[in-house]
């Protein structure tokens, strides 16, 4: 009897281990397709950012329309190689007609076909003047193709200042092809396309002025090769006074209620206005009326702030890209110049590519963000931590200092999003986060490094400054902790060089290691790798 119960108990116990052994390797599999699937998020957002700068480049020195068009086809084809790429313009008022094309397979369309305004994806995106987005074309009311396609479409419009010029579409081989990113992606290239449409329409438009030309020229192919704000304002305010000799410059950007100087110059130091509200000021009103300023005469004027006592006169345009307002370009003279029509009419051409410029940045910020930033947590992403990792160990032992790493995850966090919900664990995580940043100096680097792990560069930092801190954060992450405290009990790892790691691969494993000594000790605790050797 005995004999088969000790049988029995070596089968079960057998059984137990396999079965661990088969859910550790699932476990490790499906944590490897896991960051595979980061890595190639993050270089498909590489990509992305890749093709605006390129595409920023080529168009930004052409003024020839069906050129423009072309380069920018080619640029996207080249990168993401879709099935189809293609800019369709608008002719005769309600057609729209193919000026540019080019894909990895032939849809039957050539440069020259049209199609009424309204009809299919292309004509449905004219009409309504927004960008149009399909997961599966095969299941989209409004496509239509000669051959069946399965894949996704984004369609976005193109203007021409504030009329609109055509659209751009692009459809993939697969369905569910595009996310948010593809979409702020081909919507910032539009952007990109639309100042460059300008530039070749102002060119145009004021042959008979060459002087004036080559100035905004210039001025529009500086700033729309930059992607940086407050370089952006510095260009236009430096070209303005060395080609018309203006002697007060002023830039500012609409922050919420207020206006915020970018750039300025030939202002006294103590008299320069850094701050305006919307409700002040000759600047405010052009922000609230979306209108040109001229005051002939600022002793006549109440609205008129005063920066220089020498000044006479002012024309402030307000920056706009289509109903958005952005700031304003602000130019004022003294007795020695009297401003006229005719420097309105040059600044107001001058703001708009300007507008263009500046939201161009704006919107490349925020897909700078987006491919830097983890999603949830706000964090930085696993690439950036690696690559900060790398140059803080590099930096540290070329000066000789200390960097330490910690790394950590939430205790039962599975659990927490089984009781609670994805949308709770979500929370949970961000929470975790507003933590970390509650506690994190300016210069060190967090990031969320998977799933509910937590990496954190400390810059400078010894083991036991680092200790310190990681006991914090331990605490802090149990305030207000409910009675089952799955989710928010806290196994850290913390590992210093050099003391424990000859480079930046070694601390990532020191630290790594750490960490998970704390989880085999039983979870809620910080665990030194100087304790693991």
């Amino acid at each position: 009897m005995e004999s088969s119960i000790s049988a029995y108990l070596v089968s079960f116990v057998s059984l137990a281990v396999l079965l661990i052994g088969a859910v550790a390797l699932a476990f490790s599999r499906w944590k490897n397709a896991q960051e595979q699937a980061l890595l190639r998020a993050e270089q498909r957002r590489s990509q992305q950012l890749g093709l605006l700068e390129e595409a920023g480049r080529i168009i930004a020195d052409s003024f020839e329309e069906k050129e423009i068009l072309q380069r920018a086809i080619d640029a996207i084809t080249q990168r993401f190689g879709y099935a189809i790429s293609a800019i369709s313009k608008v002719v005769d008022g309600d057609m729209l007609e193919v000026v540019a094309i080019a894909g990895t397979e032939d849809f039957g369309y050539n440069p020259g076909y049209q199609q009424k305004m309204g009809d299919g994806i292309i004509g449905h995106t004219a009409e309504i003047r927004k960008t149009y987005v399909t997961d599966n074309v095969s299941k989209d009311p409004f496509y239509f193709s000669s051959a069946e396609h399965f894949g996704s479409a984004i369609c976005t419009p193109l203007f021409k200042g504030e009329n609109l010029f055509g659209v751009l579409y692009v459809e993939s081989k697969e369905p569910n092809a595009f996310d948010e990113l593809d979409i702020k992606t081909l919507e910032t290239l539009a952007i990109h396309i639309s100042a460059s449409l300008h530039r070749a329409s102002l060119y145009a438009e004021t042959q008979e002025n060459l002087r004036v030309l080559s100035i905004i020229q210039n001025i529009s192919r500086t700033i729309a090769s930059s992607l940086e704000k407050e370089k952006i304002a510095n260009q236009v305010v430096t070209a303005l006074k060395e080609a018309f000799g203006y002697t007060h410059i002023s830039i500012y950007y609409l922050e919420e209620d207020y206006l915020q100087l970018a750039a300025e110059m030939g202002y006294p130091k103590e008299m320069v206005i850094e701050k305006i509200h919307i409700s002040q000021g000759v600047s405010g009103r052009a922000i609230r009326t979306k209108t040109v300023q001229f005051i002939e005469d600022t002793t006549q004027e109440d609205m008129f702030l005063r920066a220089d006592h020498a000044i006479t006169s002012e024309i402030c345009v307000p920056l706009l890209k289509d109903d958005l307002v952005l700031g304003t370009l602000n130019i004022e003279a003294n007795h020695s110049r009297k401003l006229t029509q005719m420097d309105v009419n040059l600044l107001t051409a001058i703001a708009s590519p300007l507008a263009i410029a500046i939201d161009n940045a704006r919107l490349h910020e925020q897909i700078k963000k987006m491919a830097t930033t983890d999603a949830v947590t706000g964090l930085s992403n696993r690439h950036v931590f690696e690559e900060t990792l790398a140059a803080e160990v590099e930096r540290a032992q070329r000066l000789g200092m200390n960097v330490s790493l910690i790394i950590f995850d939430i205790d039962g966090f599975k659990e927490f999003n089984d009781s609670y919900g994805h949308p709770a664990g979500d929370a949970r995580l961000k929470g975790m986060a507003d933590i970390i940043k509650n506690n994190l100096r300016k210069y060190d680097i967090a990031a969320r490094y998977g799933g509910d792990e937590f990496a954190i560069i400390l810059s400078n930092s010894n083991e036991q400054n680092a200790l310190n801190f990681a006991k914090r954060l331990h605490e802090a992450a149990q305030i207000g902790a409910p009675k089952d405290s799955a989710g928010y009990t806290l196994s850290m790892g913390v590992a210093t060089f050099p003391q424990d790691a000859a480079n930046h691969n070694e601390l990532l494993i020191a630290a790594d290691h750490a960490a998970l000594r704390a989880k085999h000790l039983g979870k809620n605790r910080v665990q030194r790798a100087s304790d693991t050797r």
